[in-house]
This record gives structure tokens, C-alpha cells and sequence, in this order.
């Protein structure tokens, strides 16, 4: 089990528990709140992300926040590819339609 703080926790059982339509980067703004600007930005979230996914707990905020940043750019960050690959084969037709890159 990784060394989560509790503030990281908080804001991942947070995240776990919505139901709206929120992205990475509600996540990313959320957490640096939380943490305050001078810890928490878009390394600490992806980093906190990791974390979550090797714990192997809030399953719906790590996909959540790896496939809305992949949906928004078209690629996933380097530090993400890991959880990707996983989570990419096992959405269905649908779910990979939906979170597939918006050409604009």
C-alpha cells in the first residue's frame, strides 16, 4: 500500500463518490486546493493517480481521470500509458467512442 496522505485520500474517496461529468483537470484543480498551491498541481494529481491505481482502490477516479485526459488530448501522458493500456481494451464499443478524441 502506497503512503497516500490523508488529504490525497479525502480528495480521491471525493472523487470516487461523484456522479457528474468532471475531468483530469477537475481533479487536478481540486487536489491543489486541497493541498495548496505549492504542493498540488498536475504532477502531484497524475502522481497521486499512480498511487491510487497500485493501491488498487478508486477504480472509477483513476479511469475517469486517465481517459478524460486522453479524450482531451488525443494521447496520454507517459507517466499514465501503464493505466491506459490496461484500461483501454476492456471498454466496450461505446465507452471507447465516447472517450475517444473530439476533433474540433
Amino acid at each position: 500500500m502506497s503512503k497516500l496522505s490523508q488529504t490525497k485520500i479525502r480528495v480521491l474517496n471525493e472523487f470516487e463518490a461523484r456522479n457528474d461529468e468532471w475531468s483530469f483537470g477537475v481533479f487536478e484543480r481540486e487536489l491543489q486546493q486541497a493541498m495548496g498551491d505549492q504542493f498540488g498541481n498536475f504532477q502531484t494529481a497524475k502522481m497521486t493517480i499512480i498511487d491510487a491505481d497500485r493501491d488498487g482502490r478508486w477504480p472509477v477516479t483513476v479511469a475517469r481521470y486517465v481517459l478524460s485526459n486522453y479524450r482531451a488530448f488525443g494521447n496520454s501522458p507517459g507517466e499514465l500509458v501503464g493505466i491506459f493500456r490496461r484500461i483501454w481494451p476492456i471498454l466496450t464499443e461505446q465507452e471507447k467512442a465516447y472517450w475517444s478524441p473530439k476533433i474540433n
